[in-house]
Formats: C-alpha cells, structure tokens, sequence
C-alpha cells in the first residue's frame, strides 16, 4: 500500500502526524499553513485558496476555481489517487463548520467506495468507513469504539471479540444502537456484511487490518 497523508485547515493534532519517509504529503487550502507552522513541506498543494487567502508559492500547486462542485479535501484525496495512493490518512478535516465536517465523512466513504482505505484523525479519536468486509483489531486495542450506518437504512454487522457480540445484526439507521461498544483486551472483529459503516475509536494507536469480503 501506498500511503497519503493530506492536511485540511481544521482542528489539527501535530503529535499524530507521523508520516512514513515514502508517504506522500498534500495540503488542502489552509492546510498548507498547518504544515508551514509545524516545518513540513508537502509534496503537492491543492484548493482555491479562499481559506488560505493566497495561492502559495511551491512547485506543485494545483490552483482551482472557487466555484466548483468538490471540496478542497476532495481535490485532495482524488489528487493522491492519480499518485498511486490507496491509504489515506486525513488530518485538519474537523472542527469549524460541521456541514465540512460531514462532508469529509463523505470524503471517507469515496475512498472506501473505491477500494481503498481512509482514516480521520481528531484528538483521541480515528474514523472510518467502511463498506464491506472487515476490520480486524489485535489484543492491544482498548477503549470505546461505535459504528453509525451510513447513507443507507441500515448496516448488517458481525462483532467479535468486543464487549457487545452479535451475528449478522442490523443496525438501522433511526436509532444509535451501535454507540460505545468495548474492545475487551483480545482480538476483535468487526464485518460488514452489506451496507455502509462509519466506525470511530477513542485511541488513535489503535490502526486496524482490513480483509477484503471473501
């Protein structure tokens, strides 16, 4: 796998952001400062800069007109793609206005349309989505994690190895069911069997292994 990491101009935790040496780095609009003021240089800046307040002066800038359809962050994620990426580690896309926050949600569920994979990062906290297979979480995990079906009327999980397990169950849409389950200190999975999944945990050391659908 090909890692990307891209930085947007939200909340911003620095001691998270630890790319790999081979990764690629992009900032999305603002998240070029965010980079500056921590001493990074990304590889590849996109956005129309209505947040940064002017285009920045770097080699690979990709300059796009405010009025259009896709976010910045989603420039972004579709700019890693064309560079061979196919996991996306995503920083800056929360806090601020919540409707970008929501957006870049929809962001992950691109990503996991595609194939591949996508993670959020705030605080203590990592999201996902996911929308077929599983995830599998080793014994080290701890803590809270909760799963909210996404752009569809309901999910159909398998859990296993978390406090709460069930089999084939359907999580609806209307009603939180799948809020603040446990990892219990032994390898846990969680399967989508049809549907779409947003997964968040409160440790962000916790980084899963996905398995394709068989």
């Amino acid at each position: 796998m090909k890692k990307c990491y891209i930085v947007g101009g939200g909340d911003f935790f620095a001691d998270l952001f630890k790319p790999d040496e081979d990764a690629s780095i992009i900032a999305a609009d603002a998240g070029y400062k965010v980079l500056a003021d921590i001493g990074v240089t990304p590889d590849i800046v996109v956005g129309d800069f209505d947040s940064l307040g002017y285009t920045p002066e770097h080699p690979v800038t990709e300059v796009h007109s405010p009025v259009k359809d896709d976010t910045d962050m989603m420039l972004a994620v579709e700019k890693g793609i064309e560079c061979g990426c196919d996991e996306f580690y995503i920083f800056g896309a929360t806090g601020g206005r919540i409707a970008h926050t929501f957006g870049n949600l929809q962001v992950l569920s691109f990503i996991a349309e595609k194939g591949f994979s996508g993670y959020v990062f705030d605080t203590d906290t990592v999201i996902t989505v996911i929308n077929g297979g599983t995830l599998a979480f080793d014994e080290n995990a701890n803590g809270y994690i909760s799963l909210l079906p996404f752009g569809c009327d309901k999910a159909a999980v398998t859990l296993e190895g978390f406090k709460y397990e069930v089999d084939s169950c359907d999580l609806p849409f209307s009603r939180p069911l799948g809020i603040s389950n446990e990892f219990t200190g032994k390898t846990a999975r969680l399967t989508v069997h049809s549907g779409t999944v947003i997964a968040v945990w409160e440790n962000t050391a916790v980084m899963p292994k996905r398995e394709a659908s068989e």
